[in-house]
Order: C-alpha cells, then sequence, then structure tokens
C-alpha cells in the first residue's frame, strides 16, 4: 500500500498542503530535498524579513507568535516552519529530491534520488523561485569581476566597503540595496530596465498589506490608481532620482508579467539622499568594465543581480503539458485530464503576497482530494 497523496516540498506552501489534507484524515508523504523543512529560506540573506504582516502570513492552525513582531524575520520564520511541522504532526522525508513525475495505473510515479515513489495524488510544492536566472550579457566569460545573484547572497556586510553594481529593481532588487547601503557598501549603483512601482510597509503607522487585500474588489484600473496615488503621497516623485513613473500599473503589470510591487525598506531614503544612484541597462561586459546602453563604463568590484526566479518545474513535469511559456503551471493545471491528481501550491503571483494565499489553495486542494477516491494505488 502506498500514500495516498504524495507533496514535494517542505516549504511554506507544502506544508499550508499537508496540514490541510490532516484536517481531512488525510496523512500525506512530504518529500523534501533540503535536509528540513523551509530549505528556500535558509538559504536567504540574513537580513531578509516578511514584507506581509504577520497575522495575515499564519500556516492554517498555528499563528505566527506575537514576540515575532509585526514583520517577521528570516531566523523566526524558520523557527516558525519548524514548530508547525511539529504541531501539525506532518511526516516529512528529507534529503529526497524529486527529479520527475510520470502518470502510471491508478495515481502518479514519482523518480526520486532513492527510488520510485507511487499515489493517487502528488502536490507539486516546490516553490516559484526555486531557480535563480542570471543575464546572459555578452563578454560575461572574459569578465574580471565577480557576478553573484542576490538569491546567493548570506549578508549584505560582506559587501561593506565594495562598489556594488545592482542589476533589477523588482521587489528583491529594491529590499537589498537598502540593506547594502546599511551595511556600508562604498558604492551602490542600480541598474534599472522598468521602473518598479515601490510602496512603503507602512503609511502613517498603518500597515498598507491589508488594504491590497480590499482592493481585490475593486475593478484592475481603479486598483492601479489607488496605488499609484498612494506610492506618489508617500515618495513624490522619483523621477529627478533616475526612476520615471512606471508605464504599467502594479496590478496590470503583476496580470501580465507575474512581477509584483516593491516594498521600500529604507531604499527610498536612500535613493533620495545620494546613497545610491540609478544607472541604466547593461550591455555589455569588457574585462573590468561594465559598459551601459547609454556607453557609460562602470569599475564595480561586484556584479550583483536581483533578476528573478525560474519555477525549475521543466524536468519535473514540463512532458505532460501542464507548464506556461514562462515555466509556471497553466492556471487550469491539475483540473482538466490528463492531469486529474496533480496539482500545484503556490505559484500564481499575489499583490497581497504568496503566504496569505496558501491557506486558500491548501484548503481548496484537500477539498478536491477529500471528495474524491479514498483507495491508495497498489504497486
Amino acid at each position: 500500500m502506498t500514500p495516498a497523496v504524495v507533496i514535494i516540498g517542505a516549504g511554506p506552501a507544502g506544508l499550508a498542503a499537508a496540514a490541510a489534507l490532516r484536517r481531512r484524515r488525510i496523512d500525506p508523504v512530504i518529500l523534501e530535498q533540503g535536509d528540513a523543512v523551509g530549505t528556500s529560506w535558509r538559504h536567504r540573506h540574513q537580513d531578509l524579513s516578511l514584507n506581509t504582516i504577520r497575522w495575515l502570513s499564519n500556516l492554517p492552525g498555528l499563528p505566527i507568535p506575537r514576540r515575532a513582531g509585526r514583520w517577521v524575520a528570516r531566523d523566526d520564520y524558520i523557527d516558525y516552519l519548524e514548530r508547525f511541522t511539529r504541531h501539525t504532526r506532518l511526516h516529512v522525508r528529507c534529503g529526497v529530491q524529486a527529479r520527475r513525475i510520470d502518470p502510471v495505473a491508478g495515481g502518479w510515479q514519482i523518480t526520486t534520488n532513492d527510488g520510485h515513489h507511487h499515489s493517487r495524488h502528488v502536490i507539486v510544492a516546490t516553490g516559484h523561485d526555486r531557480v535563480p536566472t542570471m543575464p546572459d550579457w555578452p563578454g560575461r566569460a572574459g569578465f574580471q569581476r565577480p557576478i553573484q545573484h542576490v538569491a546567493t547572497l548570506r549578508r549584505a556586510a560582506d559587501l561593506a566597503g565594495a562598489r556594488v553594481l545592482l542589476v533589477g529593481a523588482g521587489n528583491s532588487g529594491v529590499e537589498i540595496a537598502g540593506h547594502l547601503v546599511d551595511a556600508g557598501v562604498q558604492q551602490l549603483w542600480m541598474s534599472v530596465r522598468t521602473s518598479p512601482t515601490i510602496l512603503p510597509r507602512h503609511l502613517y503607522g498603518v500597515p498598507l498589506h491589508p488594504l491590497t487585500l480590499a482592493l481585490r474588489l475593486l475593478p484592475e484600473p481603479i486598483r492601479d490608481r489607488l496605488t499609484h496615488a498612494v506610492a506618489h503621497h508617500a515618495f513624490g516623485d522619483l523621477r529627478a532620482h533616475g526612476l520615471p513613473t512606471p508605464r504599467q500599473g502594479p496590478f496590470e503589470r503583476m496580470r501580465t508579467t507575474g512581477v509584483t510591487i516593491a516594498i521600500d525598506q529604507g531604499f527610498v531614503g536612500h535613493l533620495t539622499a545620494g546613497r545610491l544612484r540609478v544607472v541604466t541597462v547593461v550591455d555589455h561586459l569588457d574585462g573590468h568594465d561594465v559598459v551601459l546602453r547609454d556607453g557609460a563604463r562602470l569599475q564595480p568590484d561586484m556584479v550583483l543581480t536581483a533578476t528573478g526566479y525560474d519555477p525549475g518545474l521543466a524536468d519535473l513535469v514540463g512532458h505532460l503539458d501542464v507548464l506556461d511559456h514562462d515555466g509556471r503551471p497553466h492556471r487550469d493545471a491539475g483540473k482538466h485530464r490528463p492531469t486529474t491528481g496533480l496539482w500545484f501550491i503556490g505559484y500564481q503571483p499575489a499583490i497581497e503576497g504568496s503566504l496569505r494565499r496558501l491557506p486558500i489553495e491548501a484548503r481548496r486542494i484537500a477539498r478536491a482530494i477529500g471528495n474524491g477516491p479514498k483507495t491508495p494505488i497498489r504497486t
């Protein structure tokens, strides 16, 4: 006999799905390639904290403790994931890397580094930011300075005193830029292709995260105009500092590109005070120089890229026709044959943050599985 449900990934999404299933008396097995739950969180920089308010970031059945503060730090969140796993009595098998999922009679076969696993249902919860993406600039092979993705940076303080070119102005770029200046980099340039919509965490002491939930009730053009008005009220016109008004509203941009808003953690103050400088996009690399599109040459000690992530699902499920052109699950993946019994959680972007959505998605999947056939497959 094999388990009725196998979940791939023991991050917040996988744990939420498992907890929702447990409430329906279904005991899933979670396969985690790392050596503990929350592997991706453990590998991010130490200055990381949630941009979503604590009480809207809980997993089902166990709130994050108040002592963690309004904006939960990375280590506190990792501790919460560990306590959640114990509290919910989840069955996590660490060190098991899922490599491919294939349909078999009555369910699915998961090929892993320790053999094959079978189940009637598979929930993929490996995260939307599994694989950092790096630009392939001309001249990169001969470039004489290190290039590093922000996902592999452990501490902003490690770059104290350095001249840093930060490429990318999405949420992770805006966040790490503030930390880098706080850490004492000698010079910080930020290469911006598309100007972001930046919001403060709070306005007049009131957190803005709950406001993004209320905005969901309005038509998209109104949501975009209101968000722009809040950003302008909080920060003023940033064009003089190199950041023009975004061409797309934040909700439209999220819908069309998957890119969400950036949350300010000191970035705007540093920008307007001249402690970092916005520059145009990188054209090519030349020895020790980074050559920009306008012909300017920079000589940073380090190029740090905040250029996004790929979910890394192609090898796992790419052959099943469930991914879109960006390599993310189709919105209807798991609803129609031949994907019956194959589910995805945590891959849809949301202005209000993914953590609030995870319990909702988990309950929906658990309800569908709980209302279906209960008999596990035999192998």
